[in-house]
């Protein structure tokens, strides 16, 4: 990142074109970013289980319906009644034209679309009456069928498969045009499909031994008396109570069948809107009308996301520049990040156009994500930026440059872990996080890009050059730093202090992990919503005045038709809702046993009795020509070889759901013949599925996570400790925020599922920022303990800052519509204040017991060939020790006629000579001139008697030539032992061989002396 800077500084103004371009070019494409409101998202990606979905849908009817509530206390009366007949009508007529019609007949209708497409290929395929029929029962293949053509017909017919796919030129265009009309005739047009409410219903009542089948109304009465009867009979009818009609007898409720157009994104949108249209015309006529179901809820998902993006990203905005300004007391410094972060959310709007990903309850919050995450990286830029312009005393250029030497390499791994944390987020089933990880990743690792080509350029030409006025009276936000910085120091050096936060810390995490088991998963649809929502508040009238909004399926399938006109397999259903009914779980079931229990005992004088299934068979099929197919179509396929049960119901969470339904489970096996198949099914069971893999994939992303992070910081540093080191203070907030989910209840949801992954990502920065400047500070100090405060003072104002402008960021989702977001935004939130304690209590301490050098350090230190093959001191060490060993170590660099070592100094560290030649220069006592006593060629040791026995220095050591020479201590040898034993034990060695030599070669000098 250092060099792209670097380049960066010296095309700025090519840099700023080529940003200004692509922005705009992005630009383009963001502006026709689509709204996603569909429940798709919230599902497994590739579930079989939405096939099985899409199977009952074509054999039951659709259950995507929308339910119209009318509320009067005079609802049964003529004129309310005939107020309730128009809405019947008027919902009745709601149709829409397809917006493509072609690719709505082929959504809708394979087979139709297959005959008027492909003539010739229909023609070809029907030839085999039954294998055709197969296909043409088999929606699944039918459609892969019209959706890729030559895939499907080129392996079954290699020689004439060109000539099958030739289009329709029987006809023309217009023709084929009409050919298609017709075809949308008969399939039917989107819209209401079909409309269920008491103008609509039988009336099945029992007179005289007999048993009438009229219509409940077939228009609305013109007397009280009538309104009356046919409340009674309403409400006597248990098909009809808490479905079409409330137990008060104050509210009804109309049913639309929806018949969805597949090629209109905004049909539910449209639909419910038409559906709002037609009820404003009749709230004032009744107490209360208003609608709810699939559509509706879609609409408030896609409202409330454009109303989040509105709200979330300018207040995200606000919040970083005024915390990066005040931080940084530096207009120029709040205003740079959002340039740079706001090109990257436009290249980022683009690229989900181009990858054609939606704005969805969670990719609409990345905007917010983006510029909340890439501002830290500019905070610590315009950190060092600013601190260097003082160094510099206000040259850009030169500011930029030492900026990026001291930041190249931590910017790249805190990018890099970044991306991790959120890339992880990709390895998910639910489609929804998928996207999110798509999209945030690719935003991660163009915002980078921005800041460290964008960024440097806008130094160059507008970065501010006001250099401080260091001031007796210290600012009152600098003085706050600095106490911050020093009570750390206070706390992190003195031993008892550190034991009692170690200890603290340590009980606080086992606590917190012990909480962690308390967290539930839950993916419930409706728990999307705020309870004071509208759509809340629509959904628990349901549930109080009828039947919860919530549904799905139960299907039974026998494989052998007939079946369910059998006394004894039709008497299970009813016994299985029965069973339900007991234990209270749901608000309502329906089934084809209601429908054959309910003309039993209307064929029984309506005695309640008899309300049940009869013990003849024969009576159940004489029963069944009571219906029109359409009235049973819903609970039984035509063969009555499955039957399907619709349940009704307001429970919202998906741990409860998934208790209930294993209960469930084990009562069928042991209740239903064990020769038939069931399972649930219905849009509420696929979303509350994809709950079960929630919390494995959590896990298993935050594992992949932690260990690339592991091996990212493991291969900068080498070191095992070093990537131990990264891990352990921003472990404990995860930890910690984990067991606040659990202490407060708040479940594990698509939303605090990242909470994790994203945590790892963002708080890890700050210690790679951390353990670069104390690296830094080492190589320079030589003290650990000074290096922990060098670091400490120099970081504690980006990680505070950046740390609290996180914690804001995420804390702006506080005020999105949906509960999952609210809840990641907190959670963020908090996680980003409590990695503060992590960051400036834990890492210090495991700092001051390690020294840390990098790969670049490694292959970037070159040694000459006599110190790698004849220095005494590196003997029987490899190459690369060598160079470990000299990077742990201060080198010093000296010009010709400088002087390393004074005589007279006191000193206590020994000298390697890296590179130039040096002398070893004393004085004669007499004449006081310069005696050359050595000459010192690299690979050569001086000073290492102080060492031993630190003293005054006994001669001067003056350079040659320019050198470069590698200071070490005694603290410094003990550190390498403790940090790298072997080679620390073998430099011990060559020290005493060394030493050994000396005092042989003193005393052969005194000897001879003598």
């Amino acid at each position: 990142m250092g060099k792209l800077m670097l380049w960066s500084l010296r095309n700025a103004k090519l840099v700023i074109i080529v940003n200004v371009i692509i922005t705009l070019i992005f630009g383009y494409y963001a502006l026709q970013i689509r709204v996603d409101s569909s429940t798709e998202g919230m599902m497994i990606d590739g579930d079989p289980a939405k096939d099985y979905h899409r199977d009952t849908v074509r054999k039951f009817g659709s259950d995507n319906i929308t339910v119209v509530f009318v509320r009067d206390k005079n609802l049964f009366t003529p004129e309310k009644l005939k107020d309730a007949e128009s809405v019947y009508y008027d919902l009745k007529d709601i149709k829409f034209e397809p917006k493509d019609p072609e690719e709505y007949v082929k959504a809708k209708d394979p087979e139709e679309y297959l005959k008027i497409k492909y003539p010739a290929a229909y023609a070809q395929l029907s030839q085999n009456p039954d294998e055709y029929a197969k296909l043409a029962k088999n929606p699944e293949e039918m459609g892969k069928l019209v959706a890729d053509p030559e895939a499907f017909l080129k392996p079954k017919y290699p020689d004439k498969y060109k000539d099958l796919l030739k289009p329709n030129t029987a006809v023309s265009k217009e023709e084929y045009k009409n050919l298609i009309q017709e075809a949308v005739g008969r399939i039917g047009k989107p819209g209401v499909g079909r409309c269920e409410s008491l103008f609509s219903v039988t009336n099945f009542k029992g007179v005289s031994g007999g048993l009438e089948t009229n219509p409940l109304m077939d228009r609305a009465p013109d007397t009280v008396e009538e309104a009356k009867r046919i409340q009674a009979d309403a409400m006597k009818s248990p098909l009809f109570m808490n479905s079409l009609v409330s137990k008060d007898g104050q509210m009804t409720a109309i049913n639309l069948y929806i018949d969805v157009d597949p090629t209109e994104p905004e049909f539910h949108t449209n639909l419910s809107k038409k559906v709002d249209e037609v009820t404003a015309k009749y709230q004032a006529k009744f107490d209360r009308v208003f609608q709810f179901g699939n559509s509706y809820g879609r609409r408030n998902i896609g409202e409330n996301i454009i109303t989040d993006q509105a709200r979330i990203v300018p207040l995200s905005c606000l919040v970083l520049i005024i915390t990066i300004i005040i931080a940084l007391r530096n207009f120029g410094a709040g205003i740079m990040p959002m340039i740079t972060a706001g090109s990257s959310v436009i290249w980022t709007f683009g690229f989900m156009v181009l990858a054609g990903i939606p704005l969805n309850v969670l990719t609409v919050i990345v905007p917010s994500i983006l510029l909340v995450i890439g501002s830290t990286e500019d905070l610590h830029m315009m950190h060092e930026y600013l601190e260097s312009i003082e160094e510099t005393n206000g040259n850009r250029d030169l500011s930029i440059k030492i900026m990026s030497g001291k930041l190249g390499l931590a910017v790249l791994m805190t990018s890099i872990t970044t991306v991790v944390g959120f890339a992880s987020i990709m390895y998910n089933d639910i489609s929804m996080l998928v996207q999110f990880g798509q999209v945030a990743t690719f935003a991660l690792i163009v915002n980078p890009l921005s800041t460290f080509t964008f960024g440097p350029a806008l130094l160059h030409h507008f970065g501010p050059t006001k250099v401080r006025k260091h001031e007796a009276k210290v600012h009152f936000i600098d003085g706050l730093f600095k106490g911050i910085a020093n009570g750390t120091l206070a706390l992190v050096n003195n031993p008892k202090r550190r034991i009692i936060i170690i200890v603290t810390l340590s009980v606080l995490t086992v606590a917190m992990f012990a909480a962690t088991f308390l967290v539930k998963v839950n993916n419930d649809f409706m728990g999307y919503f705020k309870a004071d929502s509208e759509i809340r508040k629509r959904s628990d009238t349901l549930h109080v005045e009828l039947a919860g909004a919530q549904t799905f399926f139960i299907r039974i399938n026998s494989g052998m038709p007939g079946t369910f006109k059998q006394a004894e397999y039709l008497s299970q259903v009813a016994a299985l809702q029965q069973f339900m009914a007991q234990k209270g779980w749901f608000d309502k079931t329906e089934s084809l046993a209601d429908r054959v229990a309910l003309i039993h005992r209307e064929m029984n004088n309506g005695d309640k009795k008899f309300f049940g299934i009869p013990a003849d068979s024969n009576l159940i099929s004489q029963y069944l020509l009571f219906f029109q197919r359409d009235e049973i179509s819903r609970f039984v396929t035509p063969d009555f070889s499955e039957v399907s049960i619709m349940v009704r119901h307001n429970v919202s969470a998906s741990y409860e759901i998934a208790a209930i339904l294993e209960e469930l489970q084990k009562h069928m096996q042991k209740n239903v013949n064990p020769n038939f198949k069931f399972d649930f099914t219905g849009e509420y069971i696929l979303i509350n599925k994809a709950a079960e893999s929630l919390a494995i994939n959590s896990v298993t992303s935050l594992a992949l996570t932690l260990f690339i992070v592991f091996l990212c910081m493991y291969f900068l540093f080498w070191s095992f400790k070093a990537g131990t080191i990264s891990l352990v203070p921003n472990i404990f907030p995860i930890i910690a925020i984990y067991g606040v989910m659990g202490l407060l209840d708040i479940p594990l949801n698509v939303g605090t599922a990242m909470v994790a992954d994203i945590a790892i990502g963002i708080a890890v920065d700050d210690t790679i920022h951390f353990m670069n400047r104390y690296k830094q500070a080492m190589q320079e100090l030589q003290d650990s303990k000074a290096a922990v405060a060098a670091a400490v003072h120099d970081e504690v104002r980006p990680v505070v800052c950046s740390s609290i402008a996180l914690a804001g960021g995420f804390a702006i989702c506080a005020v999105s519509n949906f509960i999952p977001v609210i809840q990641f935004g907190l959670l963020s939130s908090a996680v980003m204040i409590i990695a503060i304690v992590g960051e400036l209590l834990i890492t210090p301490i495991l700092l001051q017991s390690t020294q840390l050098i990098t790969i670049w350090d490694m292959v970037g230190l070159k040694l000459q060939d006599a110190v790698i093959k004849t220095a005494p001191f590196f003997e029987g060490l490899r190459p690369w020790q060598r160079k470990k060993v000299c990077l742990l170590g201060r080198m010093v660099e000296k010009d010709a006629g400088e002087k390393a070592v004074v005589q007279g100094e006191y000193g206590k560290s020994m000298y390697l000579l890296l590179e130039g030649q040096a002398d070893v220069i004393g004085r004669d006592e007499k004449t006081g001139q310069e005696i050359t006593f050595a000459k010192l060629n690299p690979g050569d040791i001086f000073g290492e008697i102080a060492l031993v026995e630190p003293g005054p220095r006994s001669a001067d050591v003056r350079a040659v030539e320019p050198v470069k020479y590698l200071e070490i201590d005694w603290e410094g040898l003990k550190r390498i032992q403790n940090v790298y034993p072997r080679i620390g034990g073998k430099l011990f060695l060559n020290l005493s061989r060394i030493l050994g030599q000396r005092l042989v070669h003193t005393n052969a000098m005194l000897f001879g002396k003598t």
